[in-house]
């Protein structure tokens, strides 16, 4: 048997602690607080080593119907499109509901300036499960049953969500248990999930959350005040006539 020296099992340590560490990197941005752009992380040097899709994505191209209805909240004519992928078990996201979207819906959605499309990104059993249950409620109910999930995740998540937790969460707008249980195992939406998932690995999506304003691409514990200044820029560039007719319509 051939006994390793020092140096070589040191250098095999090391490179057995940098592959978890990117294993690490690849799962939601919850518990990563201090990474602001996953996209721009690389390895190496070369092109071929860096993450495939970080560039900008054509705004005609995501704001294209998916496998399932979008859920927005601002004018479909507003000049600034923020696309967010969200697992409702991620931290970040949690975070970015609860203290950044109210500002960022003040200062822009509010006045017509954006518009935010919410798409699920489940990355586990227990968000998928999440995913199903916000979609149970309809559009009219979806934005405060995903309000509700994203701001009490201690109370359902975990290797797999708690489903009657979950429907307390979302039973506010008179959802019937029975229906609640029935869409949990509804396939049709459960395929619908997977395939919007898929689309987004195409667009360059692997955390959440991931934001795309006007195509420009942000993801994990992206601040109001690093979203305020993409989106400024975004709003800026739209402002002259030929910006203008050459937005695509939703």
């Amino acid at each position: 048997m051939k006994i390793l020296g020092e140096g070589t099992a040191f250098s095999l340590a090391r490179m057995a602690f940098a592959s978890f560490a990117l294993l690490t990197l690849a799962g939601c941005a919850g518990g990563l607080p201090d990474i602001h752009s996953i996209s721009a992380l690389s390895i190496g040097e070369s092109g071929s080593d860096k993450p495939k899709g970080d560039g900008p994505v054509s705004l005609a191209d995501l704001i294209q119907p998916g496998s399932l209805d979008d859920i927005a909240i601002g004018k479909a004519n507003a000049p600034v499109t923020i696309v967010q992928y969200v697992s409702l078990n991620c931290e970040t996201c949690g975070k970015f509901q609860s203290h950044t979207l109210p500002k960022l819906k003040k200062a822009y959605i509010d006045k017509g300036k954006a518009r935010l499309v919410f798409r699920e990104f489940p990355e586990d059993n227990a968000s998928t499960t999440a995913a199903l249950a916000v979609r149970c409620v309809g559009e009219k109910e979806y934005l405060k049953a995903m309000e509700n999930v994203l701001t009490h995740q201690k109370e359902w998540a975990g290797p797999e969500a708690k489903a009657d937790a979950l429907y307390k969460l979302v039973k506010h707008g008179g959802l019937k248990r029975d229906k609640f249980d029935a869409c949990l195992a509804d396939k049709t939406v459960g395929d619908g999930l997977k395939s919007e998932k898929e689309r987004a690995a195409g667009f360059g999506v692997t955390v959440s959350p991931t934001f795309f304003v006007n195509g420009k691409k942000l993801a994990g514990a992206v601040s109001y005040e690093e979203m305020q200044g993409v989106v400024e820029a975004a709003f800026t560039a739209t402002q002259s006539p030929a910006a203008a007719a050459a937005k695509p319509k939703a």
